[in-house]
């Protein structure tokens, strides 16, 4: 950890000029600045935005596939749509799951009791308020540790309801549908192996979304 300190904050230094005596004059000052932390120090702020962005990815994939062209590969919609959409949200999700589990780490060993207690029984009401798996129940900590050991992320595609905006005449009410065309679904099937065991989730996002805001957004 000194080390990285040290790399950034050189960086600073060789801004302010060449001379070798102020380099380290600056560089002795620059580390007693600040004193060593000890811990990680994250917002929860910063996990409800890149969850919220999680969702807001899932549910623009719904919007975006009903007005491009499901049978145009080119359609500039679909064309970006497919250079970000599952990158972006198999990022996002590793990171909250990540900035999650480092958190809860943190306040359930902090030595505020009354803090401790505090987020312990807002997690056993989160618990018990939202399933993350269609099938098993997963704690949230559970939900995030699979997520983050899992091997393949699969995004889970479901037929559109509607009609489609290119389907003119069903689209205004004049005919059945004609063109069919897809969506994410909002599920995403995790998996990974344990002991030699594989092992297989069904997790909802905007499931995992909800859990996330109820626990750590004062509501």
């Amino acid at each position: 950890k000194r080390s990285a300190e040290v790399i950034k904050k050189s960086e600073i230094v060789n801004k302010i000029g060449s001379s070798i005596f102020l380099r380290k004059i600056c560089l002795i000052w620059l580390t007693k600045m600040k004193p060593p932390v000890s811990t990680y120090q994250i917002e929860e702020n910063e996990i409800l935005r890149k969850a919220y962005q999680l969702l807001v990815y899932f549910l623009a994939n719904e919007q975006i596939s009903r007005i491009a062209h499901p049978n145009k590969p080119d359609d500039s919609l679909k064309v970006l749509d497919a250079r970000f959409l599952f990158r972006e949200t198999s990022t996002l999700l590793l990171e909250v799951a990540i900035l999650f589990r480092s958190l809860d780490d943190q306040l359930m060993k902090s030595k505020n009791v009354a803090q401790r207690k505090k987020y312990l029984s807002k997690v056993e009401s989160t618990n018990e308020r939202y399933g993350f798996d269609d099938f098993d129940k997963l704690s949230i900590r559970e939900c995030c540790n699979k997520i983050i050991h899992a091997t393949t992320f699969e995004p889970l595609i479901i037929e559109g309801l509607g009609a489609h905006t290119k389907d003119s005449a069903a689209f205004y009410g004049d005919d059945d549908k004609e063109i069919v065309w897809h969506h994410l679904s909002g599920d995403i099937r995790i998996s990974g192996t344990q002991n030699n065991n594989d092992w297989a989730y069904l997790i909802s996002i905007p499931e995992l979304v909800k859990a996330l805001s109820y626990l750590l957004g004062n509501g």
